[in-house]
Formats: structure tokens, sequence, C-alpha cells
């Protein structure tokens, strides 16, 4: 039986012969409809991230509470007739929504200082520069942390420690392999989470790093099945939220044209009715290992369903002490995927944007228009306050669309949400502030404002107290300003038209905000970065008080709000950009009550090495046995004198050429040596010119010096190794460079 709270929970009691049946039915089905067009398959098909399911368009309804279960039976009975009820010839992804693709160390290990006094421990904000949030009191993982004396960081797949105060490496680790890795720290604990992929789905591994006795140690590791979305941390207790998707557990066959899908569905349907929890819901195991003899993640009485379908999939919050063990009893789970994560302090939501299979309307554009104006996204509240596990609190749904997280806000009890109403074709728009009440277990909408940026997509949106910042684009940039004093009655009291627009904002002080974005011409072509002040003083009169431009320049802060940097102390902003063909780096602005100018650039240096340097042998065209192409029988050959770097020989113990990527190519080495070009003992690499800028992701102040992390090519890579360079604040003279 569903109740609104938690009851007794037992184990899943499923018999284990009618999971093997379940599996052998399906298999024996499919090969009787084959000559009605189906086709089996054992594992899912198709992006681990696309399967969504929800209700059509003349069921869409205010979701409510989220419904909790008295045991693991009752569990099992909704979630077999609910997705029962919705599975079709395409399994989980056909003939319903497809969701969007998702969103991204030692005891003070600076040597012996027995007889010396502490110092003071550095403060955030003031000794040095933290990550840069949404919300103050939240923080938010990131690939480097500091605490003002030590810099953390992943690079070359390791997690590596750099000592400040003698600008070295102190310490080093190797992590989990996967990507996009990021971190808490608390003292000397570290929490690390790292997207990576199992047998046949995404997986999220948590691995706890402690700094003791001037050594890293990884001393836990948990593997998760599920997809990590994003993670908070409050007051040392991390929440991190990874999102499952049970499509690649049922053996669901596929039809191979019209004539076979209502066999399949009939097969996919059986293969619901007779499922286990096993196939609904994450589980984890501990250990460098996979997830072999693995434990359900979530208790039964902690996996909430919504009261209104809302899509296939399971959203997981589990609640881990950043300097404590991975304990997967704190979690609590919602049957919902989640693509948006935001964070109060005292509240996390979920939301899920749902959206519209097109094969439902093939022949009603009309009906396929207004569905798709009519989308709505989902919200799930969780109260984070007590500094225990997240406890499910309330849902509600909006209208629309949302941006990202900075969308969402949180202000003495009311949540505001700005949400984008769209035609499919982006012809017609419209953006709401809508402003919501947690009413016993619903959040309720109790007030909205429209008529914003019609026509247009939303850019960036920014929230400070009862004040709200909208910005959209099409062809010039609408700056909104919005009075959210009262709740119920929100109001837009200025709008600001200018070329460009910002893509990310950050209020500096109760009358003036920065906008990171774009410059563009009156035809809204994009020309280029830019910074903006605004004046906000008047709020019904809002005004570009000044302007930093970069003709031909980007920068990633609209999408990563991490890469920004502001430092209030000596007001100043530093922003990672790149101009074509001419910079890469991070330029520091100096900001004034109505002026943005230039302070100065800093750039990494290239290798001091030339290019070219190795000790293997390299292989050229002298060394072929012809240099005529037509001659040519392998591919080694045109590599050896095509490439811009070049085929090598390497003995043992030799690899690499600065300047260059280079790759061991096991596959060439056997042409190779047919054609005598290797040595007894030698193995080939090939190499090829790294071009790429030396790109500066992060920045960081400690102190009075500026500290930039940079890496080869386009964005993070974990796989990569990067370089810290520090810089006189005062003067951005180069001080020192650390290779990671």
């Amino acid at each position: 039986m569903m109740t609104q709270r938690a009851g007794p929970t037992g184990a899943a009691t499923e018999d284990t012969d009618m999971r093997l049946l379940h599996r052998t039915f399906s298999a024996l089905a499919c090969a009787a409809l084959l000559a009605t067009g189906c086709t089996g398959t054992s594992d899912s098909a198709g992006d681990p991230d696309l399967p969504l399911v929800v209700l059509g368009e003349d069921d869409i309804v205010l979701t409510s509470a989220l419904v909790q279960f008295d045991d693991c039976g009752a569990l099992l009975e909704h979630l077999r007739n609910e997705y029962a009820a919705r599975v079709g010839p395409w399994g989980f992804g056909g003939g319903g929504w497809l969701e969007p693709a998702a969103e991204m160390v030692e005891e003070d290990m600076a040597g012996d200082d027995s007889g010396a006094v502490s110092a003071p421990a550095p403060v955030e904000g003031v000794d040095y520069s933290g990550t840069n949030v949404q919300e103050r009191g939240v923080d938010e993982a990131d690939f480097v942390k500091t605490d003002g004396r030590r810099i953390f960081t992943l690079s070359g797949g390791e997690l590596v420690v750099v000592d400040v105060a003698r600008r070295q490496v102190i310490g080093t680790v190797e992590v989990a392999e996967g990507w996009s890795p990021e971190l808490f720290i608390d003292g000397d604990s570290l929490l690390l989470i790292v997207r990576s992929y199992g047998t046949h789905a995404p997986q999220t591994v948590l691995q706890r790093i402690d700094l003791a006795d001037s050594r890293l140690s990884i001393v836990d590791t948990m593997r998760v099945e599920g997809a990590y979305l994003s993670a908070r941390s409050v007051g040392g207790i991390a929440r991190v939220i990874m999102r499952y998707d049970p499509h690649h557990n049922f053996p669901f066959v596929y039809p191979q044209n019209p004539q076979g899908e209502d066999a399949a569905e009939r097969v996919n349907r059986e293969a619901v009715l007779n499922s286990t929890l096993d196939d609904w819901l994450p589980r984890y195991a501990t250990g460098n290992g996979g997830t072999s003899g693995s434990q359900q993640l979530t208790d039964c009485a902690e996996v909430h369903a919504p009261s209104v379908f809302s899509g296939f999939g399971v959203s997981t919050v589990m609640s881990v002490p950043v300097s404590g063990d991975l304990d997967p009893s704190s979690s609590t789970a919602v049957t919902a995927p989640g693509d948006t994560v935001y964070a109060s302090v005292d509240s996390l939501y979920v939301a899920t944007t749902r959206w519209l299979d097109p094969e439902q309307y093939d022949d009603d554009e009309e009906g396929w228009r207004r569905a798709w104006q009519e989308r709505r996204t989902a919200l799930h509240r969780f109260d984070i306050s007590s500094g225990g596990s997240a406890t499910y609190e309330a849902s509600g749904e909006v209208t629309g669309e949302i941006h990202n997280q900075f969308s969402l806000s949180e202000h003495e009890g009311y949540l505001r949400v700005v949400t984008t109403m769209r035609d499919p074709w982006g012809d017609e728009s419209e953006s709401h502030v809508r402003v919501l009440e947690q009413q016993g277990d619903e959040l309720v909408e109790i007030g909205s404002v429209g008529d914003i940026g019609r026509g247009e997509n939303v850019q960036s949106v920014r929230f400070a107290g009862d004040i709200g910042y909208v910005v959209t684009f099409r062809q010039i940039d609408p700056f909104y300003t919005i009075d959210l004093s009262i709740p119920a009655d929100p109001r837009v009291i200025g709008e600001l038209k200018i070329p460009g627009f910002s893509s990310y904002l950050h209020p500096i002080s109760d009358d003036l905000v920065l906008g990171v974005g774009a410059d563009a011409d009156l035809e809204g072509r994009i020309t280029g970065a830019k910074v903006s002040l605004f004046d906000v003083s008047n709020l019904a009169d809002p005004r570009e008080v000044s302007v930093w431009a970069a003709p031909d320049g980007w920068h990633d802060v609209g999408w990563d709000h991490r890469a920004f940097l502001w430092w209030a102390p000596e007001r100043l902003a530093v922003v990672p950009v790149t101009v074509w063909q001419d910079f890469s780096g991070a330029v520091v602005l100096r900001v004034g009550d109505r002026s943005v100018r230039e302070f100065g650039r800093v750039s990494h240096a290239e290798p001091d090495e030339p290019p070219g340097i190795t000790d293997c042998r390299k292989i050229t065209a002298d060394d072929l046995p012809s240099a005529e192409r037509s001659e040519f029988s392998t591919e080694v050959e045109f590599l050896i004198v095509e490439t811009g770097g070049g085929v090598l020989a390497c003995e043992p113990g030799e690899s690499g050429m600065t300047g260059f990527d280079c790759y061991d190519e096991p596959y060439f080495e056997g042409e190779a040596a047919g054609l005598g070009l290797l040595r007894s003992g030698e193995s080939v690499s090939i190499c090829w010119r790294n071009d790429e800028p030396q790109r500066i992701v992060r920045s960081i102040v400690i102190g009075d010096e500026l500290w930039t992390l940079s890496f080869k090519g386009w964005g993070f890579d974990a796989s990569r190794r990067g370089r810290l360079e520090v810089h006189d604040l005062a003067t951005l003279t180069p001080l020192a460079g650390v290779d990671l």
C-alpha cells in the first residue's frame, strides 16, 4: 500500500526463478515473433540519458505530494503497474516524452615545523577566494579547491596537492578512472566524485581521501549505478545527486517494421510486469572493483513516487559528510529523472523539464505546437537544514522550461523560478517569473509575472534578495529588473535594451551588477566577448554605465560560472578569455562605481623546451624502402611522410616528444617491423603537433597573489596535465609556475 509517510521496510523478496523466467520468456517470445518484425537485444539501445516517457498533453495536472510505501512489495507493485501501462514497442523510449541531454591531498604537507607557533587558519573571502557559487554558504563541487595554504586539483588522472608557500607539488595519488571529476574539501579530508561508466550504463564513483602523516591515501571507494548530476555542500555535508535509468536492465525487444510493434509492446509489457526491484533501483558496491556483489542503494521507505507520473528514471540524493564515511543509508530517491539541481542553505531542489515526443503529433501541427508551449517542469524539494539525510518535503509543477540552476532561487521561504514557454520552432516565446510557496506537501504557485522577452531566449538569471534580474536575447539584450518584495505580486519594473547579452550575472553591490557575456551587432550577430557594468540603483531605470569588450573573443563563463572570479577586497574581476589567433589566458578587470577597465592580462607560458625534442629515434622518409607514395603498401608509410610530428621508434622507457601529443600504436608496429624500420625491442609511437592553446580555466586569489590553472586544449580535461602559475596581484608580474 502506498502511504504519505514512511512505514516499515523489508528487503526485496522476489524469487530469482521468476527473474530468470522473465528473461527467458522475453527471448523466446522474440524468437517466435521474428516473422512479424520483432528483434530482441540483451542490452538497451541508444543514449543512456535519452529514454523518458511522461503524461500526454491532456493529462498534465499539478504534481502534488510524492508518495511513500509501506514495504518493498508495495513499491514493486507500484513500479510494475505504473511502467507497464506506459512501456511501448521501443521500451521506455518510444511513444512518450524525451528528456534533454544532461547537464559538468595531507596534514600541512609543508614539512617539519615542530616548535613553531601555528598561524591562524586563512579565512575564505578575506585571505583567499573560494569557488564562485550561486548561494552564500552553499559550496559547489569543482575540480580545483583551496584552503588558502594548499591547492587541490586533478591532473593526468591524479589528485595533485600544491603547497602555496613553497610553490611546489607536495603530494599526488591516482584516482578512479572517469571524466569531469569534482571534489569538496574539509580540513584534511576530501570527497572526490567521478563520472564513470559501468558494464552497460553510467555510474558514479565516490572516493574519500585523507591527508595525514604527509601522505595522501584513498580510504574509501563506492561505485553507484547512475549518472552524476551535481553536488552541493552545506556545513561539511555534501549532497550528491545522481540519476539512474532502469532502461538498461530490461531485455526489451524492438520492432523492425510497423507490423511488429504490437507484438513487441506485449513482450515488453510482460518484461515490466515480471520485473524485480533490482531492475528499478540503483545499487552500489564498495572497494575498487565493479558493482558485483552490490546492494540496493536506497531503503524502500526512502523511495518516493510522484502522484502524477513524471518520467522513467530515479533521482537519488545521497548525503555524505566530506570528512566522514560513505554511508548508503543516508540516501533518498524519487522515481523521476532529474536534470537541474539548485540548493539554498536549507533546501535542495531537483527539477525535471519534460520534453515531447514528436511522433505523437505526426499529422497534428497545431496540437504539437500547443503541447510544446504547455510543457511543464516538475520540482521536488528536500529539507537539508538538519545536517543529516535529505528529507523529502514537497513537489510542484510550473509551466515552461528553465534555463539553468540560476533560474531557481529560494528566499524567505519562497521559491522563485524563471520559466520560458515557446513554440517548437522558436518563433514565439515568453518568459515568466513565478513564485511558489510550500503548502503542506505541495509547492503551489502564488504569484507570477510574464511578458518577459517575447520571441527571445533567456540567457541569464540572477536573484538578489527581493530583486530579480533576467536577460533575454535574440537581436538585442533586454535586461529586466523584477521586484519580488511582495511574493504574490511580482512586477517587472525596469527594462534596458542594449546590443549583445550577458550569459552570467554577478551582483557586486546593492547598486551594481556585472554581466559577462557576448557583444553583438544590431542584427544579433555575435562579435566577441563583453563585460558590462549595470547601475541598478534605480530599478525602474537600469543603465549600462561601462563596457569592456574583446572583439573575436569568447569565454566559458556562461555555462560554467565557476570559471569567473570576483575578488571584492580589490574590486577585481577575472575572466578567462580566448581571442581568435591572438590571445588565450585571463583578463583582469578593475571595477569602479561607474567603470570597468582592463587592469592586465595573464597567459601561461609554453614549456621552456623547444618542440620536437625526444629520446626516441625518429623514423623519416629516408628510412623507407621508397619515398614514392605510389609504391606505399602500408598506412605507416603515409604517416611517416605526412604527419606533422612523425613516427617514433622508442626503446623501453622512452616516449613522447615536446610540443606534440604522442600515442603508442601497437597496430603500426607490425607494419613498421615488416618494412624493416624497427630495431630489436623498439615500439612505435605516432606524434601529432599540439597547436591547441594553454587555456586558463580557473583563477584563485591567495593573499597578495593570483593563481591561475590551465590545461592544453579546449577546456578542462582531467586526463591531461595541468599547469599552475602565480602572479603578483598588484602588478600581475609572473612569479612562478608549477607543472602538475
